[in-house]
């Protein structure tokens, strides 16, 4: 990432994308991985704004300069100097100093940690840079960044089960079985990593991966539990009401309790008295397919055409997913210790 170079004060349209998805609200999808730089050389008219990859050690923002020969910003950072940093929507002081021997090797070993495939050779130049820590978010902020944020992942996530779903719908048990479970495990995996990238800002030591695998595994056994009265629907059939309305019954409140259930065995151990949460994620998932259903019921129709079919659902899966993070958004708010 550069600032150009006809003028080094204006970043480049790729730059300028950047910086404005880190001042926006969307900007958690890119935590941990990038925020922006902004400082002022003494012969500049104007700051220099940029963005930068960054990796944590302790209460050090660690940036690397990579290919230093072709680009000038970590050089105003040699003697140290005063910048600040894009945190939580917000720009903060800091004081930037370029690391040298000891603190060079440590810094660029925790930069290793963070980004394993980043090629990072030994004049690699790294700027550290500190900051005061970022308030947690909380109240009204917090429930409007799970919202954005959540709402994008989950319908990310779910277009793969809405494409699987259109491209399986004639296909053997065999075969559409296992690829809705697969994606239903995509779809909790990336509404998961929207969830994990908003609580790891409100939560110390959050535990990214167990949330994200709960949230997966949980996925595909709601799909699981939500497919068997289609799939088995011939067997099902000759059962006595006494037995198949209590088998539906199970079946559906398993499908709505999963993810909650499987997400709390993990926010408890951050948490103290959050088993709510489990009952407040079956209500939004309720809603959420009350209005995936209720969009997509009227206009599926026999015959339809595989793109028609795939935007329906597309579309359905926007409201579904608005739906379920804006009330789990406001529970999470109200959760003990987050309000």
């Amino acid at each position: 990432m550069t600032t150009g170079t006809a003028n080094p004060t204006r970043p480049g349209l790729p730059n300028r994308t950047l910086l404005r998805l880190l001042g926006s609200r969307l900007a958690p999808l890119l935590n941990g991985t990038l925020t922006a730089l902004r400082y002022r050389p003494a012969t500049a008219p104007e700051p220099i704004t940029l963005p930068v990859q960054y990796a944590c050690a302790g209460a050090e923002i660690l940036v690397a300069a990579g290919t230093p020969d072709r680009k000038r910003w970590w050089r105003h950072f040699r003697h140290g100097a005063g910048a600040e940093v894009l945190l939580d929507g917000r720009w903060i002081a800091a004081e930037g100093r370029l690391l040298t021997g000891a603190e060079r090797d440590a810094g660029a070993e925790a930069y290793r940690g963070r980004f394993p495939r980043l090629p990072l050779t030994a004049d690699t130049p790294i700027v550290a840079f500190t900051a005061p820590p970022v308030p947690l978010l909380r109240g009204r902020r917090l429930a409007w960044t799970w919202f954005l944020v959540v709402t994008v992942a989950e319908f990310l996530g779910f277009a793969i089960p809405a494409v699987t779903g259109a491209l399986t719908a004639n296909s053997p048990t065999a075969v559409s079985l296992p690829a809705l479970l697969l994606a239903g495990a995509v779809e909790g995996a990336a509404l998961g990593t929207g969830q994990a990238l908003v609580l790891r800002r409100i939560l110390p030591a959050f535990n990214t991966r167990r949330w994200v695998a709960a949230t997966a595994g949980a996925a595909s056994f709601a799909y699981l539990a939500g497919l068997a009265p289609s799939t088995w629907a011939a067997g099902l059939v000759s059962w006595p009401p006494l037995v198949l309305w209590p088998v539906a019954a199970v079946l559906g409140t398993a499908l709505l309790l999963s993810i909650g259930f499987a997400q709390w065995l993990v926010l408890r151990r951050h948490l103290a008295r959050s088993a709510r949460w489990i009952f407040t994620t079956a209500g939004a998932w309720l809603l959420g397919l009350a209005g995936f259903l209720g969009v997509t019921m009227p206009l599926w129709q026999p015959g339809q055409g595989l793109g028609p079919t795939i935007l329906i659902g597309i579309a359905g899966g926007l409201v579904m997913a608005a739906t379920t993070s804006a009330v789990t958004g406001v529970a999470l708010r109200r959760l003990p210790g987050l309000r």
